[in-house]
Order: C-alpha cells, then structure tokens, then sequence
C-alpha cells in the first residue's frame, strides 16, 4: 500500500493533465541493497517490464532513489548507477520506443517506504500534450530534472571560482531564495584522463559553500557531487571541446 501511495504522490508532481484529458502511467524498478545491477527476474520488476508495455506515450521521466544507508556522496552516485542501468535496459528491450524527456539521480528517498522501496528507479510516462515543468525566473527558463549548464570559471586545476561567474551563482540563490519548494543538484565534470584529487566534487562543493555562505541557503537543500571525466558532452578533439567538458551543472528538483 505505501508504494501505491508514493507512485500516486509522484504523478502529481507531471501530472498537469492535458486537455484531452490524458493521465500518466508509472512504473518501477527496484534493485537489491547497494547494487545498481537490474535484475529482470524479480517478481516486481517483471510486472514493471509488463507495465512498460501498456504505455501510449513515448516520452519519459526517469527518477533514481536509495535508502537512507551511506553518505549523500555515495547515495547519489549510486543512483546514477542505477540510473545508467535502467536506461540500458530500455535501449535494448524497446529500442526506438521511448525518449527520455529527463533524468534525475535523486539519491536517498526520504520519505516513509521501507528501505527496500526506496532502493528503486521510478519510471513515469508523460503524455504527449501534458504541460511541462517549465519555470521562468529573471528573464531564464528552466525545466525541472533538466540539468543547466553554469558559466563558472575555476583557476586552472583548481577550485578557485573566478569573479567573472558571480551571476549564474546568484542566479541560483535568488532562484532556490525565491521558491523554497526547490533544491538543486550541483553536478562537478572534468576532461582529459582522470579526475585528479577529485576535482570535479570540489568544484561542485565549492559553489555549494558559496550558496551557502554568502545565499544563505540551506546546506540540505543543495547535493553537490563530482562525476569526473565519466560523461563528456563531447568527444575530445580539440580544446573547444574539452573547455565544455569542464563544467558545472545544476538541476533543480522538487523532492
């Protein structure tokens, strides 16, 4: 029953319903503690497998979780993990079906499920003609779950923000200030062979201090990680492309 609850309480949050009157559908994932591996074999998740059948819409949201064990750090990549594995499985079970409109590791799931149905990817169908989750603020639309790319400078190889990037941080505190039902996911990546002493993470921390310290945002409201060098908007041919390779992405969520 609490996992009916929750999956209903998760369509509000798309579920501007069209003028046709059309309804998202959902489905879910689970994975075992700590694993990121999907097995198609368990007996919720083949009834997921069939849910996804009975879809009409092809666009997406894929929302990841875990239970309360481990650091937020280590919580948020490992749903990203299992984020990556259900997004393979969709490739090569329904390939050419379905389109990712957006894709959000959440990390701990801190509502009241049992740590086994936090442990999950949810999966929500969007219809065709439903509103998005569009937000304008100052003159700039963004779309919740979509990651933003910031225009932050950083001395070379370290975690220095240069003064030129002062205006998308307070971009993101007059933003996170103006509606407190947001929080955001600051995502750190780097270029070019591994991501030394963890650069990437410390970049993404230090604009979380910096949102703290001077936005006076809530430190829970903020998840900073650093994904390193692992998912490269372009291949690295030349410096332009490894110049954004080197980014800071932020993503506001509604938990």
């Amino acid at each position: 029953m609490k996992i009916l609850v929750h999956s209903l309480l998760l369509l509000l949050s798309i579920s501007v319903q069209a003028q046709s009157g059309a309804k998202p559908d959902s489905a879910a994932f689970y994975f075992q503690f700590n694993h990121s591996d999907l097995s198609i074999q368990d007996r919720l998740n083949t009834k997921a497998k069939t849910k996804l059948t009975q879809f009409t819409s092809r666009k997406l949201i894929l929302r990841a979780y875990t239970d309360s064990t481990g650091s937020t750090e280590y919580n948020l990549k490992l749903a990203q993990q299992r984020l990556e594995s259900v997004k393979a499985f969709l490739a090569q079970h329904y390939p050419n079906r379905f389109t990712i409109q957006t894709e959000t590791a959440i990390g701990e799931d801190n509502s009241l499920l049992s740590d086994a149905a936090k442990r999950r990817v949810d999966i929500l169908e969007v219809p065709e003609t439903a509103a998005t989750g569009k937000i304008m603020y100052k003159n700039r639309t963004f779309e919740l779950g979509v990651p933003i790319q910031l225009e932050i400078i950083f001395l070379m190889a370290q975690d220095v923000v240069l003064p030129g990037s002062y205006d998308d941080i307070r971009f993101l505190i007059e933003t996170l200030k103006n509606d407190p039902s947001l929080s955001v996911i600051l995502a750190g990546h780097v270029c070019c062979g591994t991501d030394s002493g963890d650069l990437s993470g410390k970049r993404a921390n230090r604009i979380k201090q910096l949102l703290i310290m001077e936005g006076g945002i809530s430190g829970n409201r903020i998840t900073a990680i650093g994904f390193g060098n692992r998912k490269p908007l372009f291949v690295e041919d030349s410096e332009e492309h490894r110049q954004a390779n080197r980014r800071v992405e932020a993503t506001f969520i509604r938990k």
